[in-house]
């Protein structure tokens, strides 16, 4: 990742490096990140020429396993039918090549990191000591969610979100099912939306957003409040169905869901993170599911462990906008980690 970031770099004239280049320290810019689209610090890969965007592609492809880095390339060429779909804008607010990249800190020094951000796909990688000790928040999201031509389908990138979710779901009944379905309504985006840290708790649209989200902050607060009392996050008191009780047959589901996640990760990655999460007990994992059961109908879902929070949901754009996060709330953006680093190392 070093090799890949660096050879980047190198590739960039001054005016693009000063645009790629930020500074570790600024730990609000770099916590900051968006899944909605922005104008935010780095370097656009429109303002890259064809071996800039190729060298860029490289090392976003190298921290990605081969099939997160497809969804990733499927996400981007969607803005393309998300013009079309919004009567082709002429301000090119829709460009797959509309996704920045921006590096804080120099490669391969002390403390390091980099961000790729656009509409639908959130990658944040933390560095330290020469180790990775964040590849989260990590979010790729889709509009369309699927693209059918008669019995198959031409598009569908975020498929496997939704299928091993709604495979456990269909596995539970009575009160397991019950305990699992937190809500009948499901909440009109995440509830954390896109918090730079995993509050302790947050009710839907208690969540500081900026103007272009108010309508989905208004939606959400005009929901009743036993339904937004349903919905809330809390670290300490995770909603919905627990693991330990779950049969076997339940559990292996749940992590062949947890995987789908997991595994937007390279091997070596991914291996890191299950160990965590194996260490940390399966049992300890909570999945809570609002909204229809149905496809084609509004629904979210959420999985909460000891090590790692996800959200998911398909409520906008008439159930065709699927927005997926995987985040660790001690961890993300270095978190926990990088202090821990830091006393250590000084």
């Amino acid at each position: 990742m070093t090799d890949a970031v660096s050879a980047w770099l190198d590739s960039l004239n001054e005016d693009q490096r000063a645009k790629a280049s930020l500074t570790f320290e600024d730990t609000a810019e770099r916590t900051s990140w968006a899944y909605f689209p922005r104008m935010t610090k780095g370097l656009p890969l429109l303002e890259m020429d064809a071996r800039q965007q190729k060298l860029a592609n490289a090392f976003i492809a190298g921290a990605l396993s081969f099939q997160a880095y497809a969804k990733v390339v499927m996400v981007m060429a969607s803005e393309s039918l998300v013009n079309l779909m919004e009567g082709g804008r002429l301000d090119a607010f829709r460009d797959p090549r509309r996704y920045f990249l921006a590096v804080f800190g120099s490669p391969g020094g002390e403390r390091w990191g980099w961000r790729f951000e656009g509409h639908h796909v959130v990658l944040n990688f933390t560095l330290a000591g020469g180790e990775i000790v964040s590849p989260t928040p990590l979010f790729i999201g889709a509009q369309p969610v699927e693209v059918p031509h008669g019995h198959s389908m031409v598009l569908r990138a975020c498929a496997e979100e939704e299928d091993a979710a709604r495979e456990l779901l269909g596995s539970l009944d009575g009160d397991r099912k019950r305990e699992a379905i937190i809500s009948d309504i499901a909440p009109p985006d995440f509830v954390l939306m896109n918090s730079p840290v995993v509050p302790d708790s947050a009710l839907p649209g208690g969540i500081e957003a900026p103007p272009l989200l108010a309508n989905i902050i208004a939606e959400a607060k005009a929901m009743a409040l036993e339904r937004r009392e349903a919905l809330r996050f809390e670290r300490a008191r995770p909603r919905g169905l627990p693991a330990s009780t779950m049969d076997t047959s339940q559990r292996k589901l749940l992590s062949e869901l947890i995987d789908v996640y997991v595994d937007r990760l390279p091997d070596p990655l991914a291996a890191i993170e299950r160990e965590g999460i194996d260490r940390a007990g399966i049992d300890g994992v909570h999945f809570a599911w609002a909204g229809g059961t149905e496809r084609r109908r509004p629904h979210y879902y959420r999985l909460q462990g000891p090590s790692f929070l996800v959200e998911y949901d398909n409520t906008q754009n008439d159930v065709n906008h699927v927005h997926s996060v995987w985040r660790d709330p001690d961890r993300d953006f270095g978190g926990d980690l990088l202090r821990e680093h830091v006393r250590s190392g000084h």
